[in-house]
């Protein structure tokens, strides 16, 4: 599994860190472009804090596209050798779960629709050499934006398969997570690759009315792509944790059977034995986890998606307005 940019990187000669350098410095190249093309624009002032904003975060985009793909690649790579103990299926068919995650065809596709759809704004407004810039902008950009975008997507799919019963969980060992944690941490890393590609562009581009839209779409299908993958699998743990439970209630009806039909000392001691390992499987059982990560983790998941929300939200309201 290689995705695009590693691959187009591969080709390069020289460094990778100086093609990598040059790709996240293509936003400045655009804004002095712009500049030449339009001072009028900057009134002698330089450019805008605003247009400095965005292309810092799509600089820093760039960079977090090019590193994170890398990433979950990687992290996929490990994942069918972490699972196999875990689940009844062999490591190619937990692979075969995530087939079509290093496609070069879709994230060129959509770099040719982001050409397209994104300089709408400055065609409308008769400005052609504006738009010209801007398709060529994202004629180079798009490459690494949209390969992480679709590396994320094909993430959730695979996740969503995973949950949809193609892997079949073994009985519970013991483990609280299942083994499912490395399940976790790949679609976590996922996430935060798509929310630091995607929640700076929007939170900094508000004025582009075409690339804002673009970027909350984006953003809210993420959203709910990272649930959306993960609730069926979230069911089958939940099933995992109300067995185990089940064992426990079963327990407890016996031994409590035996001393409601015989209700004396010498029952309830015999049977002290079996209560307490009765307690001892409902604690096991109760500390089970329902999704692959742990309390923390979604918290941390909840506070900063919510942050950024926010965010985007107030940056949408006061933008009309100049602030």
């Amino acid at each position: 599994m290689t995705p695009l940019t590693k691959r187009i990187l591969a080709r390069l000669p020289g460094p990778r860190l100086t093609w990598i350098a040059a790709w996240a410095l293509v936003p400045w190249l655009n804004l002095a472009v712009v500049g030449a093309v339009d001072p009028v624009d900057q009134g002698g002032h330089g450019p805008p804090l605003g247009e400095v904003l965005n292309r810092t975060a799509v600089t820093v985009a760039i960079v977090l596209a090019l590193w994170g793909g890398t990433r979950i690649i990687d992290d996929l790579r490990r994942l069918p050798p972490a699972l196999a103990p875990v689940v009844e299926q062999d490591e190619p068919e937990v692979a075969a779960l995530f087939r079509g995650v290093d496609s070069t065809l879709v994230p060129l596709l959509l770099t040719a629709a982001s050409m397209v759809v994104l300089p709408i704004d400055e065609a409308l407004a008769g400005d052609v050499m504006g738009a010209v810039i801007q398709a060529l902008t994202w004629l180079i950009l798009g490459i690494p934006l949209w390969t992480a975008i679709w590396i994320y997507l094909t993430v959730q799919v695979g996740l969503g398969r995973l949950g949809r019963g193609q892997l079949t969980l073994q009985a519970y060992q013991g483990d609280r997570s299942l083994g499912l944690l490395p399940v976790g941490r790949l679609a976590f890393t996922a996430f935060w690759m798509l929310l630091g590609v995607v929640g700076p562009l929007v939170l900094t581009n508000a004025s582009d009315v075409p690339g804002a839209i673009v970027g909350i779409v984006v953003l809210v299908a993420g959203v709910g792509l990272f649930f959306w993958s993960l609730r069926r699998l979230h069911r089958q743990m939940i099933a995992v944790r109300e067995r185990e439970l089940d064992l426990a209630r079963g327990l407890y009806m016996q031994t409590y059977k035996q001393v409601r039909d015989q209700p004396t000392l010498e029952v309830l001691e015999r049977q002290a034995g079996l209560l307490k390992a009765a307690e001892e499987l409902e604690r096991r059982a109760e500390r089970i986890l329902v999704w692959p990560f742990d309390e923390a983790t979604f918290a941390r998941f909840v506070a900063i998606a919510s942050s950024v929300t926010a965010g985007i939200i107030a940056r949408l309201l006061l933008e009309p307005v100049g602030l």
